[in-house]
Formats: C-alpha cells, structure tokens, sequence
C-alpha cells in the first residue's frame, strides 16, 4: 500500500492557498501561476504536467531568489514524483536539496524521504528517518498525523501489526474535524490493513469499507481500486462468498483509470480463485 496521499493534493493546495495573490513582478506572477496550476493538474491526477509545472515554478522562485517559493515547490515536485511511482526520482531531489533552516519544510522533507524509502522497500533506512522526524515533531506539530501514518506503514513493513494498528488510530484521533477526508481515508485503511495483519479478519472489514466510502467520495481511482483489493483479501479469509467480486470490482477500477500495477494484483487474485476476470487485458 502506498501512502501516496500523505499530505498530498490538501498540503499542495494550502501551501498555494497561503502564497501572495499573482501580482507585482511579472517573473513573481509567473512563478505563482506556474505553482497555482501545478496544483490544479495535481488534484486531477495529471501528473505529468504537474511536475513540469512544479519544475517551471521552483526555477522562476531561484531566480528572483525567493528561497521559500523555491523550497516549496522542491517538496511539490518530490510529491509528485512519488504519486507517479517514481520514488527514486524523489528521493534524489530530496537529497539534493539544502537543508532547511525552517523547520516545516525540513520536517516535510522528511517524511517525505522516508516515503520514498518506504517505497523502495528500504525499511531500515526509512526507520532512522522517521527517528529523525519524530524528535522534530512537538505536541503541537501540524504532521502529527501524516508523521504516525507512516510510522504505522512502517511497523505494517516491519511485521509489527500491534504497533500499525495504534499508530494508525493515533492519526485517527489527530484528523478528527480537520476535513482532511484524504487522510483519514488513509487512516482507515491503514486501521484495516492492521487489523487484518493482526488475524482480526472481521475487524478490518468494516474499516476497510469505510475508507472506500471515503475515496469514492473524492472520486479517486487508485484509492478505491486498493481498497477493493484490500476489501477481496479479508473477504477471502473469512471465506465469504462475494471475495470474487470485490477482486473484479478492483479490476475494472484499475483497467478504466489504467493502473496497470493493481489491474496485475487483481487478475492475479481472481485467478487464484479460479475466476477469470472479464474485464482484464
């Protein structure tokens, strides 16, 4: 499971929310435009062009010296490139940028690090990081949540479903009446994924059905095809006899929204069940 949304469209999109209108300098209006519709491509899952977008905006920022513009747009693109699958790519940006003398950003660049590590499969690495970003994060710490989701993901990695489990509940709690429905999707799902590793089969379910609730009401594809196939997996364990069309389910998400990597997972796990899946290519 991918922990794409950590902070993703909703962070992108207040940091726009909190940059100056588009006015005065041309090259300041540019920059702010170029960062404005990376955000806009962003949430419409036009990646591609949000990345050149992003890139467009960081390059105009450095060069009227605006080191927070510039800073800012850095952790957008590294977003970006993780939303793509490009985690490698993330991580070098990452790692080649200065350190950050604010310590939002720096914090950012780290939990960002240890998602891409995360990705990887890189869990020692993503352990030292996380570390290093919880010593970072007060009480009052606006990261709290996105920082325990990948604590949780991490423990999840690491085989330690007891520990996920109240992590991810942790960051529950913390995104209750914030209306960040992205990650507490998130949340919920991670809870599912936990409870699921943990042999309480029956427990995840219903956790696992409200995080797809959830991402069907933000209408986004690869959050509800992971969450069918999550949704197939409990129901296959606890035997039920709908586990086929919850797979199937997945897979017509995944083939319409051409996610060719869960589309796999899906054809795989109907065939398992000896169900040929009728939309798969």
């Amino acid at each position: 499971m991918r922990a794409k949304s950590i902070f993703l469209a909703a962070l992108i999109l207040a940091g726009c929310a909190g940059a100056p209108k588009p006015a005065g300098p041309p090259r300041l209006h540019a920059a702010l435009e170029a960062e404005n519709d990376g955000a806009k491509r962003y949430a419409r899952g036009d990646f591609g062009m949000a990345e050149r977008r992003f890139d467009e905006a960081m390059r105009l920022y450095a060069s009227i010296d605006d080191a927070p513009g510039r800073t800012r747009n850095r952790l957008h693109l590294a977003r970006t490139r993780l939303a793509q699958g490009r985690d490698e790519a993330a991580l070098d940006l990452l790692n080649a940028a200065p350190p950050d003398a604010e310590p939002g950003p720096a914090l950012d660049t780290l939990l960002l690090k240890a998602q891409a590590q995360l990705a990887l499969g890189r869990d020692a690495d993503a352990q030292q990081i996380l570390a290093a970003a919880t010593g970072r994060c007060g009480a009052a710490c606006p990261q709290a949540a996105s920082l325990n989701l990948l604590q949780a993901r991490a423990a999840l990695a690491g085989k330690r479903p007891q520990d996920a489990l109240a992590h991810a509940e942790a960051a529950l709690k913390l995104l209750r009446d914030t209306g960040e429905a992205v990650e507490t999707g998130n949340a919920w799902r991670m809870i599912a994924a936990a409870r699921f590793a943990a042999g309480d089969a029956a427990g995840a379910l219903p956790a696992a059905e409200t995080a797809l609730d959830i991402d069907r009401r933000l209408a986004l594809p690869e959050k509800i095809a992971g969450d069918w196939l999550l949704i197939g997996d409990i129901r296959r364990k606890v035997g039920a006899g709908d586990t086929a069309a919850a797979y199937q389910r997945a897979l017509e998400v995944a083939n319409a929204a051409h996610l060719s990597g869960i589309a796999g997972i899906a054809t795989q796990a109907l065939a398992g069940l000896g169900t040929a899946g009728s939309t798969s290519r």
